[in-house]
């Protein structure tokens, strides 16, 4: 079961997004392929279960960072663990079967990237999952404008520029989908946030200058299908034109009680054909997610933050059947007022044991309007 990892532009040494060509394939990369942040730990030992790990600086972790390690002499030591605490030169996670003492090796640590493979080009990349049980389609992203880049998925590619089966199309959208990332054409920093895990990926920007905490998300990889032996569940969720100069964050497809734009699937379920439009839908929710309109929470019958699912349709409208889910992000039938702002984190979720949520802002204005969505950090199968 791979874990979901949670990456954000407020941890030291992240990549910096902007409203440059190549910004977003370089975080990307960094949270997808390489992972970032290397360090070779100055001292290491283990106490009741837990693993702590000096460095001689600062490190780019904080709680619920997934750290590849590696090195250890104990083997239970190494490989992807979920950070439990952290101090300026320190990190803890727990381990099974070592014993209490000094850990030896030469043990190094970094953010563990999701586990994507890349083809490369000039301000163009395309991801596959290094998964083998993924569905092996990929992901291209084409970042050769300023303020947004393209998406479209490719069943196959042989290089960045050549593809089978594009997804959507150029008569459903030319030339892709939209991620936004600035609301203009500069090196100004925007606040972004990614979370994924080895088969599928939400990329979360705070793209507008005047709304630097609100968050439009997009979406590729693999959803949970119920077709048994689904060999094509891969999707792309996005915007379906430039909207990065646009003040409403976040109101694209993701956040909705019912989307039927911008959400496309490679291929139908009898595995034939090619790109199909997809809708989205919260059951739960009344209107969109967090609207000031909705009902105050918590939920005072049980003093509970609801959560509704993102469930993927074929199609759209009456003659829509469900595909699948999208998991990872939650739809919050209540508003919220001016609590759980962005990146607030909440563990121990009634409903979701052993799973912990990131709640964004969206919507473009004050804090306490109460919209709000929630990303899960897994696990997510």
């Amino acid at each position: 079961m791979a874990l979901v990892k949670y990456f954000h532009s407020e941890l030291p040494n992240a990549p910096v997004l902007s409203g440059t060509a190549g910004s977003r394939i370089a975080v990307l990369d960094a949270c997808l392929v390489s992972g970032w942040g290397l360090l070779t730990a100055t001292a290491a030992s283990v106490t009741a279960g837990v693993c702590t790990l000096t460095f001689a600086t600062t490190h780019s972790f904080e709680p619920l960072s997934v750290a590849l390690i590696a090195g250890a002499g104990p083997a239970a030591v190494n490989g992807e663990q979920r950070i439990t605490a952290t101090s300026t030169n320190t990190i803890s996670f727990g381990v099974s079967g070592v014993a209490d003492g000094a850990v030896s090796g030469t043990i190094t640590a970094k953010l563990a990237p999701a586990g994507w493979v890349k083809l490369a080009g000039t301000n163009k990349a395309a991801y596959k999952s290094g998964n083998p049980s993924a569905s092996q389609c990929w992901a291209r992203i084409d970042d050769s404008a300023a303020r947004y880049a393209r998406l479209r998925a490719f069943e196959t590619m042989s290089d960045v520029d050549t593809g089978v089966g594009p997804t959507p199309t150029d008569a459903q959208i030319s030339g892709g989908l939209y991620i936004a990332t600035s609301s203009s054409s500069d090196t100004v920093a925007r606040k972004w946030i990614v979370v994924a895990d080895d088969k599928r990926v939400w990329l979360l920007v705070a793209r507008h200058h005047s709304y630097p905490n609100d968050y439009e998300a997009s979406f590729f990889g693999d959803f949970l299908s119920l077709k048994a032996g689904d060999a094509y569940n891969f999707a792309v969720v996005a915007e379906t034109a430039d909207q990065s100069t646009s003040g409403n964050v976040g109101t694209g497809a993701p956040t909705q009680i019912d989307a039927t734009t911008g959400i496309y699937i490679v291929r139908s379920y009898p595995q034939v054909g090619g790109s199909i439009l997809a809708s989205l839908r919260k059951p739960g929710m009344s209107l969109q997610s967090g609207s000031p309109s909705l009902p105050l929470g918590p939920n005072p019958i049980n003093n509970g933050i609801e959560v509704c699912p993102t469930l993927l349709f074929e199609q759209t409208g009456t003659a829509a059947n469900r595909r699948g889910e999208l998991p990872g992000l939650f739809g919050i039938p209540h508003s919220l007022g001016a609590a759980y702002d962005s990146k607030t984190l909440v563990g121990g979720v009634a409903g979701l044991p052993g799973h912990s949520l990131v709640f964004v802002r969206y919507q473009s204005s004050a804090a306490g309007n109460g919209y709000r969505y929630a990303m899960d950090l897994g696990p997510w199968e």
